[in-house]
């Protein structure tokens, strides 16, 4: 009884965590809407707007009042620049229901390279955004708590938060969503309250700039030049970091899936546009000076608020926003890799949906990395800002650029208006893109200058890897008929046996048919003529062409096909051995594992390892023989290297 009291005791441990498993079929009714999409999408891009503010005004103070005066002009560019990018992904939804903003819109018009070449910068931008976000809201907090200055305290938090955060995420959308939903609109509102209240108190009591700040304004007499301004524009365009996000995950939303996504996008940039608009207005007015330990932000709720209890929700919604903005990328990350799983630029694993309808490998894998930038930065927020948004605007430019190829190639009616958006958002996200990597190249930006490519060329060897193997393992007809001759002559030589004298039962789990599967069932055949190809059924829609597939090709063993409404196929596949081991028609059952062994020992982290846990799960478990037929494609088809 102990092993049965141990695993109820960890399922119900495992179910308190992570909550109960979600069926495929209940799928729809676990999506979002637009009200739970802003938080579980919308919390990069509006924690944001809080420091872009102080990015802006960090470059253009050097210039003095002409700075000050200049800001809403670089505001202005910075809102053009968003409205752009809005139309570049609300046609990236449209055309792509199932997902993959720029990676998908990069992929399908600019070629196999360019598609790498998004995925990878977005794969960058979404861990250090995590990286960053956690850092941030950490480092924010040592005012009030002391006990985090130290720097293996800070670490020691910053890694509880990313923890806290898989196990949120792993739970699913849903809770997620109902999670953040009230920290996240308590923002917004504080956010917008400041703004509303600034501009009433501006309009009726008129402004008096800060006087402590004007002998720092008239010592920065730099003159206000174009790269200046650019550089601002560049800065402040932080503000836009997360827009992406919606059009990776359309998904996630409740049908209509696709105008729920872009009602989501366009909300999102009108919350943005607004925090952005009114707190660098209002800055400006009052000649506020950023400082690492002065934000522009806290300084207007100072000022706006004064000490009551709304400076306090606000100060307290920044710190809980910028946790909550690590929330966007694990999210995103996931999907944007299952996209790539089928494609076969990523491992084959990220495309399976976890227990709770979301993919968990994706979840994991940021949490991991982004645990180990976390401690590789010690926690510095500072360290990790240069190698931040870069990525994100190399999205942006191929998303554009690719839009105006299509359209140009396509030529729908009205074009010609779609064609200069998309060409202004790609190339003024390009330029943004080299005034970051020109001015931040000695911080760090030269690193993911590196990263970007080496990632590049990680999808593009999965992808070679797979091709290869596909092709080495798919059965040709004379594959086939091979097979079949052979099984006809097994079972003419059994022609004089009853059947009945058999009291094994072989099962060789099957999840395509190939090579490596027909091998296992001969063998297996050899061994007694009870033999069963199982299939668990967790994607439906597979399950259907491996069954036609199986009928076109004659396999004269039968094929059964066990339901996995919950995606779990070892526990399922366990469970269908747990029947055929009680029958009493069989003394003995053996599974037969049909095992790829892989020509170089690294491309086993490309393949999941099931069979592997099935071994040890039943050498653990259960009194069921096991025999693994491994196939090594180097050996025997070499002739078709």
């Amino acid at each position: 009884m102990a092993p049965a009291n141990s695993k109820l005791f960890w399922l119900r441990f495992r179910t308190l965590i992570f909550g109960h498993p979600l069926t495929t079929q209940s799928a729809e009714n676990h999506k979002i809407g637009i009200f739970g999409g802003i938080p579980v999408f919308g919390s990069d891009v509006i924690s944001s707007q809080g420091y872009a503010p102080d990015a802006i005004l960090y470059v253009l103070i050097l210039a003095g009042t002409a700075g000050y005066a200049a800001s809403m002009k670089v505001t202005g560019a910075i809102v053009l620049l968003l409205l752009s990018i809005l139309m570049l992904y609300r046609r990236t939804i449209q055309k792509y229901a199932q997902g993959g903003g720029s990676y998908t819109v990069a992929n399908a018009f600019l070629g196999e390279k360019m598609g790498l070449l998004a995925g990878a910068s977005l794969s960058i931008d979404y861990i250090l955004t995590v990286a960053v976000s956690v850092s941030s809201a950490v480092e924010n907090l040592t005012g009030i708590f002391r006990w985090l200055e130290p720097t293996p305290h800070k670490i020691l938090a910053d890694c509880l938060i990313i923890v806290f955060m898989t196990i949120v995420n792993l739970r699913g959308l849903k809770e997620s969503a109902r999670l953040f939903a009230l920290p996240v609109y308590t923002y917004i509102i504080s956010i917008f309250g400041l703004v509303g209240f600034g501009l009433f108190k501006y309009f009726v009591y008129g402004i008096t700039p800060i006087p402590h700040s004007q002998a720092i304004i008239a010592a920065n007499t730099q003159t206000l030049t174009l790269f200046v301004f650019l550089r601002a524009m560049a800065a402040g365009t932080t503000a836009l970091t997360g827009t992406e996000a919606v059009s990776n995950g359309v998904t996630a939303f409740k049908a209509p899936a696709q105008k729920r996504a872009i009602n989501t996008l366009f909300v999102l940039g009108f919350i943005v546009v607004v925090g952005l608009v009114g707190m660098v207005f209002l800055a400006s007015k009052y000649q506020l000076i950023p400082s690492d330990d002065n934000t522009i932000i806290n300084q207007l709720g100072l000022i706006i608020f004064g000490k009551t209890i709304m400076y306090y929700i606000l100060m307290a919604g920044i710190a809980i926003i910028l946790v909550i903005a690590a929330n966007t990328p694990f999210v995103g990350l996931p999907i944007l890799l299952s996209l790539m799983a089928r494609d076969g630029y990523a491992p084959r694993y990220f495309k399976n949906l976890g227990d709770r309808l979301v993919y968990s490998a994706g979840i994991w894998t940021l949490s991991i990395i982004g645990i180990l930038l976390i401690i590789l930065f010690e926690g510095d927020t500072h360290s990790m800002l240069p190698l931040y948004a870069i990525g994100v605007f190399i999205s942006f430019s191929l998303t554009g650029f690719g839009l105006a190829k299509h359209c140009l190639e396509s030529r729908p009616k009205g074009y010609f208006k779609d064609l200069i958006i998309f060409l202004f958002g790609g190339l003024i996200s390009f330029l943004v893109f080299i005034i970051f990597l020109i001015t931040k190249f000695t911080e760090g930006a030269w690193l993911v200058a590196i990263i970007i490519p080496l990632l590049m060329f990680f999808f593009n060897v999965v992808s070679n890897v797979y091709k290869r193997e596909i092709k080495l393992i798919k059965p040709t007809k004379e594959d086939i008929a091979a097979f079949n001759k052979e099984i006809t002559r097994i079972s003419n030589r059994r022609s004089n046996v009853d059947l009945s004298e058999y009291r094994t039962k072989v099962v060789v789990p099957v999840f395509d048919l190939n090579r490596i599967v027909l091998k296992a069932l001969q063998y297996g055949y050899e061994l007694t003529p009870l033999i069963s190809a199982v299939h668990i059924a967790s994607d439906k829609e597979r399950a259907e062409k491996l069954q036609k597939h199986w009928q076109q090709s004659n396999i004269q063993i039968d094929l059964v096909v066990v339901d996995s409404p919950y995606r779990a196929t070892v526990q399922d596949l366990l469970q269908y051995l747990d029947t055929l081991e009680k029958d009493p028609q069989y003394t003995t059952v053996t599974m037969v594992i049909p095992e790829f062994v892989p020509p170089k020992l690294w491309q086993n982290f490309l393949h999941n390892q099931t069979g592997q846990l099935m071994k040890l799960l039943l050498l653990l478990q259960k009194n069921i023989l096991v025999t693994s037929v491994p196939y090594h494609p180097l050996v025997n088809n070499s002739s078709e290297e």
